[in-house]
């Protein structure tokens, strides 16, 4: 028996939380998306590969359950027409996703990626991508992309996990596929940058993050190899298997030193180019994106007076402050993401979507919230009623040993903690 998955349908519309200015790429451009897309061009004789890349959220995919197993069917549409939008080509690829767990289904940290390729020559095209949805029958209609391929071109470069994929028997880097934009988090990623001079053995490159030089230096670190990409296991590799080789300089590591926002790659090797991308946090806790939530949950670690003395000050300036307030307990500080501000920040993400009363108390301001946001999820809860019929909720911790019991006085949702 099919049954639908009760998630959201696949909306190809941006999206965006209350955010400071900063974060903003361009007012068509903020995210988070529910679909990220990028087009690659990479030269082949006298033709260019042309990589359409697409990468979806399950979350935003409607799932069918059948037998044990949760399915999902996209189709991708993409049409080139010219600058007098006379058609050139099509390519339809039918995409399906199968995943065992339900919970998968509704995740927004797992994806769903891949390509398609086409072949054209040097010239101006439009390109239009065209979802389905198959099984909701729901099309999406992206907006058309002016693609411009010169005979010139260079390779951009390429954001890759530091980490290698197998695919047989081989290893490759594997693209990040956000859109060009590099994701800010505990991962670690590369840039492969191509140069189309093979006898060029360095390259010197400064790094602006945030319009500050990050760092200067040479790089001698590269292979030679004939890039392109492959789809293998639901993964977008940087395969070896074009006519035209290039000298691939590696830059490994730089991204854990990369603040939040504008980033640029200036190369130099026979001539100067820039790569401007951008840092982006893509699974950034909501309550990180409104500054004044982020400031007021800081109630469960500090004083009044500085969260009163925090909301003082802009949205632009909270934001940094409260970089800065966490800087001193990081973990890692040798790096820009700080785990500890991130987990905190996802703890009242729950908080705020699970303890919420009807009576309108937001989740960070109920003794459940303020236990789950110092403590994080307990290892086991018990609910049961008392001598006087109202609920009893029990949390334990075992590491270390902790109980804190809540009892609902009123029947309306509000847990009041009674003894810990």
């Amino acid at each position: 028996m099919k049954k639908i998955i009760p998630v959201l349908y696949l909306a190809l519309s941006i999206q965006i939380f209350c955010q400071p200015e900063h974060f903003r790429k361009s007012d068509d451009q903020l995210f988070p998306k529910l679909i990220y897309t990028q087009t690659l061009v990479f030269p082949i004789d006298s033709l260019f590969d042309i990589y359409y890349l697409y990468k979806v959220p399950y979350q935003n995919i409607v799932f069918l359950k059948n037998g044990g197993a949760y399915n999902a069917e996209i189709r991708v549409d993409i049409e080139i027409t010219d600058t007098n939008s006379n058609f050139i080509t099509r390519e339809i690829k039918d995409w399906k996703i199968s995943t065992g767990s339900f919970e998968q289904t509704n995740s927004a940290e797992i994806f769903a990626e891949g390509l398609v390729n086409l072949k054209l020559p040097a010239g101006v095209y439009y390109v239009q991508p065209i979802i389905n949805d198959q099984n909701s029958k729901r099309e999406f209609k992206l907006k058309k992309e002016r693609l411009e391929v010169k005979d010139d071109i260079n390779i951009e470069p390429l954001i890759v996990y530091s980490d290698k994929n197998s695919c047989g028997e081989e290893e490759f880097f594997r693209l990040t596929n956000f859109e060009g934009n590099i994701p800010f988090g505990s991962d670690i990623h590369n840039i492969i940058i191509p140069v189309s001079d093979i006898s060029v053995k360095e390259i010197n490159i400064t790094i602006l993050s945030s319009e500050d030089t990050v760092t200067k230096k040479t790089l001698k670190e590269s292979f030679i190899s004939s890039i392109s990409l492959n789809e293998c296991s639901g993964k977008i590799l940087v395969a070896n298997n074009n006519s035209i080789k290039t000298r691939n300089f590696l830059l490994n590591g730089i991204t854990k030193s990369l603040r939040e926002g504008p980033f640029t790659l200036i190369i130099n090797d026979n001539s100067e180019r820039k790569f401007n991308s951008f840092v982006s946090w893509y699974n950034k806790p909501k309550s990180l994106r409104n500054p004044d939530l982020a400031v007021k949950s800081l109630k469960h670690l500090d004083e009044d007076r500085l969260v009163d003395s925090l909301l003082d000050i802009d949205d632009e300036e909270q934001y940094r402050a409260l970089i800065d307030y966490w800087k001193k307990m990081d973990p890692s500080a040798e790096t820009e993401y700080n785990e500890l501000m991130a987990e905190y920040y996802t703890r009242v993400d729950y908080a705020q979507n699970n303890f919420s009363s009807l009576t309108g108390t937001k989740g960070i301001d109920t003794d459940r919230g303020m236990i789950y946001i110092k403590f994080g999820k307990p290892d086991q809860v018990e609910r049961a009623s008392n001598e006087k019929g109202k609920i009893v909720e029990t949390w334990i911790y075992t590491k270390p040993q902790r109980k804190f019991v809540f009892i609902d006085k009123q029947g309306v949702g509000v847990f009041s903690l009674e003894s810990s």
